[in-house]
This record gives structure tokens, sequence and C-alpha cells, in this order.
């Protein structure tokens, strides 16, 4: 809209703009060494080191374990990384995600290692070899398409597994490598999908030469597995060795948030300051600040972030709510309100708004609401930082 003179006018139908350059942080993991604020290449070089462990020939299973959105995935890549640049191994990397069932991805594992050994000169890629590793686990149908071959399953089964791990065997050691195959993701297939995998993975787990990586949910696979009526000891008879990925370094994990803050209060002019002594690291110990006083306790809202997928979750949040808090607003209150709700769901509700007063039956409501939750050590001392006068 213009006036006579040609100039351009405000037009009162349109809305005003909040944050239109907002960014959001995406959940997904890292895949350099590059981008590893949190330092987990130390976990990975000591994964690597694992999966390629003397005697050379002997074949194991390697499980990193960790909760759900710990990074597990990211370590994972950056072991990847780590052996493409060590001699002496050959490394695939699956992704049971990409998989509706263990019978495709038991065949995408099968069409790697016959490649691999086609590559190696030691077996023609239509062997026959090959095609029995199909049969394992009795989880394909009687014909399927593996790397674009027909194969009479039916016919294989007819061979005894320990024929078909002799022959091969036979290939690892003319290979005379390492060959390490690194599987993510498994413990997301379907209750019985995931159990007809982890079984027929103890046929392949018995291979010279062969390491078996996997990535699981230790909590999350004691849940799933007695829905398949599986003997809950299947993971412990098929894992070698296991590698708890390490809680994230809490003055890292602070700094990547204080970070995003910072993005987002120079993004929308306001002053973040208010916002970053919820997420202090805290003392020296585990993980502490160490310029923070003796004992100095962590931040109230950083207490309830246990993964960096709770950061990024954080970040996201406040990132999408600090917009529409009122310039008038006590933007820590505002802040620590929004995370409790967000890591701690039974609390988001009009009943928070009561606990955070004087009303005593609101507060013994809160508490029942925490009792049992994973997070209701570090809920209460947030509730009670939102509740000082």
């Amino acid at each position: 809209m213009t006036d006579d003179a040609g100039r351009t006018l405000p037009d009162a139908r349109r809305a005003p703009t909040l944050d239109p350059g907002v960014e959001l942080l995406p959940d997904v993991p890292i895949s350099s060494a590059e981008a590893d604020l949190l330092d987990r290449g130390g976990v990975a070089l000591r994964l690597v080191e694992l999966a390629c462990a003397l005697p050379l020939a002997a074949p194991r299973v390697v499980a990193l374990t960790g909760a759900g959105g710990a990074g597990k995935t990211s370590v994972l890549n950056l072991a990847v990384a780590q052996l493409a640049d060590r001699g002496g191994v050959a490394c695939v990397k699956l992704d049971g995600a990409d998989h509706a069932g263990a019978e495709s991805l038991l065949a995408e594992m099968v069409a790697h290692l016959g490649s691999f050994f086609a590559e190696a000169g030691v077996v023609d890629a239509t062997d026959a070899v090959r095609d029995t590793l199909a049969g394992y686990g009795e989880i394909v149908s009687s014909v399927a398409r593996i790397a674009g071959v027909k194969v009479d399953v039916g016919g294989a089964l007819r061979r005894s597994a320990a024929q078909v791990r002799a022959e091969i065997a036979e290939m690892t050691h003319e290979v005379g490598k390492r060959v390490v195959v690194v599987l993510d993701h498994v413990d997301r297939l379907p209750p019985r999908e995931l159990a007809a995998a982890l079984i027929a993975l103890r046929h392949y787990a018995v291979i010279p030469y062969v390491t078996i990586v996997l990535s699981l949910d230790r909590r999350d696979l004691a849940r799933r597995l007695p829905r398949a009526d599986v003997d809950p000891g299947l993971v412990e008879r098929l894992v070698s060795v296991e590698l708890a990925l390490p809680p994230p370094d809490r003055v890292l994990l602070a700094r990547v948030i204080a970070g995003g803050l910072a993005r987002l209060g120079a993004r929308v002019g306001r002053d973040i300051d208010p916002l970053l002594p919820l997420f202090d690291p805290g003392g020296p110990g585990p993980g502490g600040g160490p310029d923070a006083p003796d004992g100095a306790p962590a931040g109230p809202a950083l207490a309830l972030v246990e993964t960096p997928r709770d950061a990024k979750r954080v970040i996201n949040a406040i990132t999408a709510a600090l917009p529409l808090w009122p310039s008038t607003a006590d933007l820590r209150d505002a802040c620590l309100d929004a995370v409790l709700r967000l890591l701690v769901p039974a609390l988001d509700g009009p009943l928070l708004e009561h606990a955070r007063g004087a009303d005593a039956a609101a507060r013994a409501a809160i508490d029942a609401e925490l009792t049992g939750h994973p997070r209701a050590a570090a809920a209460r001392v947030a509730l009670d930082a939102l509740r000082r006068e």
C-alpha cells in the first residue's frame, strides 16, 4: 500500500513478527569429530579397541549401553570413522531403525558380508555360502531375495549351522583381518522381531574374526523382551563385553545449553543472563565446574537434564516460548517452569501453579505425582527454587 507520493505505508493487516529467524536444534546424531561438543571421542576409541581386541581370530559381541537420547548413535558414528582409518579392519554400519523386522535387517547384513568376501577375492558374490546365512534363526520365508539373488532357503536349512559356520570361518581366515559389523537401533524392532534378531545374531557371533557391535538400552530391553516370551538371559549369553556410555560431562552440557540460549537472546534482543544460573554446572566433583565453590549445587534446571537429547529439547522449548514471555516477566521463573513441564510431564498442568504457592493440598498432590519418578529428586529441587519467596 502506497500514498499519493508513492511511499510505502504500513499495512495494519500484516501480523507483527516475533522471531522470524528462529532456529531449532534437530534431534540428530553427530557424524564427525568436529561436531563432538561433548567430548565423546574417548568413548568411541575405547569401543574401537574392544572391537579389535586380541586375539585377532576370536569372535565377539560388544554392546554400547545407555538410555535413549544419551548419544549412543553419535558414539557409534565416531567409532566407525575411527575404524575406517584403522588398518587391518573391514567395517560396515547398519541401522535397525531402517528395517521393519529382523529378516530385512539380517538380509542387509548378509549382503554386506557377501560383498566384503567377494571384494576380498575369497568367494563369488553369488556363492551359496552367503545365501545359506539367510536361514539363520528360521526367520526368513521359503524364498527370499538377497542382494538380487533368489535363494532357496528351504534347501539352505538342510545344511547344519555348524557346516555353514565352518565355511564362513574358512573365508574369514583367508581374509585374515577383523570384520566389524556395527548394528545400531536393533532394540527399536518390535519385541518379537527384536527377539528373532538377537537369537539369529548368536549364529554370527561365533564366526572367527567377526565382531558385532550393538547399541542397546538395557532398561528398555528388560521391559520389552518379556513381551516376546524370550529368556531375559539371552542378551547376557550373546554379549561378550558391555561398555556403558558415561553420563555427559556437566560442564560441557551446560556450555552447549548456554550457547543455544546466547544465540536465542541475541536474535530476539532479550537479556538471557537471568537464565544462566539455572544451568550452572555446580562445584567441583563429578562433572562440576572447576571455578565454582566446593560443593556448589548444580543449577536446578540443569539438574533435570540427563542426556544430550534433553539439552536439545530444553533449548528448543525455551526458543519456542521466550518471544511470548512479556518484557516484565520473571524470565528465571518462566524458564524453570517450562523446563519442569517439559522434562517431568506429570507436572504439566494447573496443579503446578497451585503447588508453587502455599496450597498444602496441591503440594501433597505434586509429591504423589513424583513418587517413583526417575527425576523426582531433581524435580523437587526445581520446585523448591520456584517456591522461594
